[in-house]
């Protein structure tokens, strides 16, 4: 049975920042029943593309009936629910493990069924416990994850994995959230939404997918205990994903569209339609002395926001910097980096520590995204911007061995790393990184 749509999750070329492509101007109305199986109860008003499939979808709580085999009896039911009623969506009610999500994975991979499936997990496991994600064959689109349990870094690197093989993370949150683990959750979903792509807290008056958008007392992206970014003003609109009433409705969107698409899409606050992040940016590479003190005192929260840095220097050396570079979407400055001039004392330290002479270098750095604007390839092109700009000036920046993330971004721009050390100021081993280009002038320099 072949399916219209991007069911598989794969982005396609229009998914590039600045690119308008995609659907950012669809019209929103609300569902009808030709959208969802007759035999199930009718799901609650929602805001629908009006381009949604025509094909069937079973968008019910669950098949929770009785089986010995629980994997292979969902899989049977599936199976047969396809052949006979041509479904394309699943939503299955019962309670898996991790463990169990793999094996559902692998029967369904082998069946090669034409069918989109949510799932809900507990998000359990330790450091002993292999993470494994399902591939793209299953189906497997989207999982409401509950009942959190073991050690954070563990069940982050879950998270992580999902998301990476294309699969949505729903994370269900307890209604008191007084454990380390709970708040170190809380803190990541709101600092990672490319990673807990939506979230909820839990209300036992709820249908297992109710989404918080409807739900009182339900987390808000714009809510101070949900995002890292505290000090920084919230996009306009809400997520599209909250203005459903069901996540089982999101289903038809991730089989149709696929997450990098779905993930984007904002509701504005007034108007009809849906709007796609990233597909309006604005670039700027100006001097310090062009910003107004808002404009700056906007980059200097971005900054701040990020975590990584000093911020009581953060002003004091964009004032004085050599170039700014950031990004505008919707009013906003949602990415921004800079080339410094380094302070005397602060070049004169690192010189020491690295035994090399930085005199008269810019060093690059102040680089922040938004965490709505993160997996563009925004920062990419902003490094890139600020090279190209620099022109015969000397360039370095320094990134912490253990900050994998920004390590890929130095390599995509032909950065390369020259040396390291051991900075008593963050207690961590240090890099120094230089553009390719300027290889041979720095060590010329300190030959």
């Amino acid at each position: 049975m072949e399916m219209p749509g991007n069911r598989s999750g794969k982005n396609k070329p229009g998914d590039r920042p600045g690119d308008s492509s995609g659907p950012a101007s669809f019209e929103i109305q609300p569902i009808t029943p030709s959208a969802v199986d007759p035999s199930f109860p009718p799901l609650s008003p929602a805001l629908v593309l009006r381009d949604r499939p025509d094909a069937p979808f079973v968008l019910g709580p669950g098949f929770s009936v009785g089986r010995v085999d629980l994997i292979k009896g969902r899989v049977d039911l599936i199976r047969d629910q396809v052949n006979t009623r041509g479904i394309r969506g699943v939503c299955l009610g019962d309670l898996f493990t991790p463990q169990q999500i793999i094996s559902f994975d692998r029967k369904m991979s082998g069946t090669a069924l034409p069918v989109s499936v949510a799932v809900k997990a507990r998000l359990t496991g330790g450091e002993d416990v292999e993470i494994e994600a399902p591939g793209s064959l299953s189906g497997i689109r989207l999982v409401e994850w509950v009942q959190p349990e073991g050690e954070f870094n563990h069940l982050s690197r879950i998270l992580r994995a999902y998301s990476k093989a294309g699969i949505w993370n729903h994370l269900i949150l307890p209604v008191k959230t007084d454990t380390e683990l709970d708040e170190s959750l809380i803190r990541f979903a709101g600092a990672n939404p490319n990673i807990v792509h939506s979230w909820q807290v839990e209300d036992s008056n709820s249908r297992p997918v109710s989404s918080p958008a409807l739900k009182t007392g339900s987390a808000k992206q714009n809510d101070p205990a949900m995002t890292a970014a505290i000090e920084l003003s919230p996009l306009p609109g809400q997520p599209f994903w909250q203005a459903l009433a069901d996540p089982a409705v999101l289903l038809i969107y991730l089989d149709q569209y696929g997450l990098k698409k779905v993930i984007r899409w904002r509701v504005p606050d007034q108007g009809q339609g849906v709007v796609t992040t990233g597909g309006a940016l604005s670039w700027h590479f100006v001097r310090p002395q062009a910003l107004s003190d808002s404009r700056l005192n906007e980059i200097c929260q971005l900054v701040g926001a990020g975590g990584s840095v000093d911020t009581r220097w953060v002003r004091y050396n964009l004032e004085r910097a050599f170039l700014i570079a950031y990004v505008t979407e919707m009013g906003l400055v949602v990415a921004c980096s800079s080339l410094k001039h380094p302070r005397p004392d602060y070049i004169a330290a690192l010189s020491g520590q690295t035994g090399m002479d930085l005199s008269s270098y810019l060093e690059r750095g102040y680089t922040s995204v938004r965490p709505e604007y993160r997996g563009l390839g925004i920062a990419t092109r902003l490094l890139a911007g600020l090279t190209e700009r620099a022109k015969d000036r000397m360039i370095f920046s320094l990134i912490s061995e253990d900050n994998l993330a920004t390590q890929k971004i130095a390599l995509r721009n032909r950065t390369q790393k020259v040396t390291t050390f051991f900075s008593r100021k963050t207690g961590k081993q240090m890099g120094v990184w230089m553009p390719e280009s300027m290889l041979d002038r720095h060590f010329r320099k300190n030959a």
